[in-house]
């Protein structure tokens, strides 16, 4: 094992990290670990491995070393989610108003003609065509008003999610990928970036 490996946190008590070594391929080698929460982060001679069983998400993680393009800490949260939520609220709320506009006009109810009325009363094709139309605004009417509320409620999922997301993290930036995220606490994530850093340096 590496010298640079931790096996002690600072209270002295033992660490996970050196278990790092059993998810090394063959003629790889564990060049620096450190505790990351309930886990361990290192830096081999090929990969980065990051492990936390308390995740949320995706526990481990493996990032080949040249596609590393830096590591971090930070509690920015998941801009994705963050976009996602907001265009669904947005959405949610044009819908609604939408469906609300239209149920307010009652267009069907407008369009709506009955045969036996005083008057010139349509002819057969006319009369199939406005009842077809108001028959498909009422329609139109309770979808925008179930698909809005349905997105609108579906944004709010996300923007919780989203909040949810806002924890410290360490954050492994990737060449042509999106960032691997692992919620951990920020001194664990600021040692991490400390102690991998120089190691990923060392190509």
């Amino acid at each position: 094992m590496d010298e640079g490996v931790a096996t002690e946190d600072a209270a002295g008590e033992p660490t996970a990290a050196p278990d790092a070594e059993r998810y090394c391929y063959a003629g790889e080698a564990v060049v620096a670990a450190t505790p990351l929460g309930a886990g361990w982060a290192a830096v081999t001679s090929h990969r980065l491995i990051a492990y936390n069983p308390a995740a949320d998400g995706r526990r481990f993680e493996t990032v080949d070393r040249p596609n590393v393009a830096g590591i971090d800490v930070d509690a920015a949260g998941d801009r994705r989610l963050l976009g996602w939520a907001v265009r669904a609220l947005l959405y949610g709320l044009a819908a609604v108003a939408g469906g609300a506009a239209l149920r307010a006009m009652d267009l069907g109810e407008t369009l709506s003609m009955d045969p036996g009325t005083a008057g010139a009363a349509p002819v057969g094709s006319v009369l199939a065509v406005t009842d077809a139309l108001a028959s498909a605004l009422v329609t139109l009417t309770a979808l925008l008003l179930l698909g809005g509320l349905a997105l609108f409620v579906g944004g709010l999922a996300l923007l919780a999610r989203y909040l949810r997301t806002r924890r410290s993290a360490l954050v492994i930036e990737r060449f042509g990928d999106e960032p691997v995220r692992l919620a951990v606490p920020r001194t664990d994530g600021e040692r991490a970036v400390r102690a991998l850093s120089g190691a990923l340096d060392e190509r």
